[in-house]
């Protein structure tokens, strides 16, 4: 399994960091053995409904997203191979959110009261989780100050960069690019745009050589300065490359 240990991070401090390590393997080594395999737009949590699990993400994307009843839809975060989703499921008796492939993928699983009896018994656990949870809020903030603040160019800026630093972390990403499925629909219900804006900002984009969203894949060109420039008023102060 490929994993996205939090140990490595960037902004850990680095006396816990062997306690994150630790606790990091001692998770994964509590989860079933068996992967469940899921295609393109299944669920592996649904909004509003009880579950018990805590998930490692093995391949594949995931979005935690919320719909309306309307059917409008935001989608809050991007999970990616090596992370861990459904964290909440230790607090809370049903999940607010859906959390939905992307792509085929494939997670391991936890029961909530054994990660709880795990975290009881040994601190590196315990701050794990922690740990996990301040990542989420950090997130969150990042994108609630790009989502009230930014501009559409600001968003997207930072949407392909801000990938480009995680998928940096598992190696899966070069200098050139990386992999990218989203859809332009599911990029606007990130960013809260519409797609023709989305497309529209893309296309200027390319024009102006900073970056290719096409076919599958996020290609990075010769004025890359010029979108990390654009990106830095809402990027979090804390990111790396």
């Amino acid at each position: 399994m490929t994993t996205n240990n939090p140990a490595r991070h960037p902004v850990c401090r680095p006396e816990i960091a062997t306690l994150l390590r630790r606790g990091h393997d001692a998770l994964l080594a509590a989860m079933e053995d068996t992967p469940r395999v899921l295609q393109t737009g299944d669920n592996l949590i649904e909004m509003g409904e009880p579950h018990e699990f805590v998930h490692a993400i093995e391949s594949g994307w995931f979005a935690r997203t919320r719909t309306i009843v309307d059917g409008r839809r935001q989608t809050i975060v991007i999970f990616l191979p090596g992370e861990l989703c459904g964290t909440k499921t230790i607090f809370l008796e049903r999940q607010p959110d859906a959390i939905q492939a992307l792509t085929p993928a494939s997670t391991r699983r936890v029961h909530y009261k054994e990660v709880c009896a795990l975290a009881a018994r040994e601190l590196s656990v315990a701050l794990l989780i922690s740990w996990q949870l301040a990542q989420d809020e950090r997130h969150l903030h990042d994108w609630n100050v790009r989502l009230g603040r930014g501009s559409a160019e600001e968003r997207i800026a930072a949407l392909l960069l801000e990938f480009r630093n995680r998928i940096r972390q598992i190696g899966l990403a070069s200098d050139q690019g990386y992999a990218f499925p989203m859809t332009q629909q599911q990029i606007s219900d990130h960013v809260g745009l519409t797609t023709v804006h989305v497309n529209r900002v893309l296309r200027r984009f390319r024009e102006q050589e900073m970056v290719s969203v096409q076919k599958g894949a996020v290609t990075f060109h010769d004025n890359l300065a010029a979108l990390e420039a654009l990106a830095r008023p809402v990027q979090d102060i804390l990111a790396t490359d």
